[in-house]
Order: C-alpha cells, then sequence, then structure tokens
C-alpha cells in the first residue's frame, strides 16, 4: 500500500508535473497524497505543483524535522 509519493522535480524521461498530472487521474493513486522535491523554490514552481494536484512542496535538502513534519501533515495512522 501506497501511503505517501514523493516526486523529484529533476526526472529523466518524463515531466514531475506530467507525472503527478497522471497519478492524480489515476483511481489507485487517487488519493495518495504527491510531495514534489526541488531545488527550484519559486512561486510559480509551488503554483504549478498546486495545479498538476501535489499537495504540498518540499525544498532540497530538507531538514530530518522538516521531513518529518509532512509526514505527520500527510499521513494518519
Amino acid at each position: 500500500r501506497t501511503d505517501l509519493i514523493f516526486l523529484d522535480i529533476t526526472m529523466p524521461n518524463i515531466s514531475c508535473y506530467e507525472l503527478c498530472k497522471f497519478l492524480r487521474r489515476t483511481e489507485a493513486f487517487y488519493d495518495i497524497p504527491i510531495i514534489i522535491l526541488t531545488g527550484r523554490d519559486g512561486m510559480i514552481d509551488r503554483m504549478r505543483a498546486k495545479m498538476v494536484g501535489a499537495d504540498d512542496f518540499l525544498a532540497k535538502h530538507p531538514t530530518p524535522e522538516k521531513v518529518a513534519q509532512i509526514l505527520a501533515k500527510h499521513i494518519s495512522d
């Protein structure tokens, strides 16, 4: 069972945004939180991530505390 998906914005062969959009349209992944992980932390990137269905946006290189915060926010027991 998948509880959360981290997508790196820089991926070979496919756009992170296109993959996120595809996952949002796929029944098996429709309700799974998707977090975009990126080195580009601009407003345009954040808006684009929201437009394709990402639940959150995390700038590289996150601290362990920030990752724990994201996990707690999006994964219920």
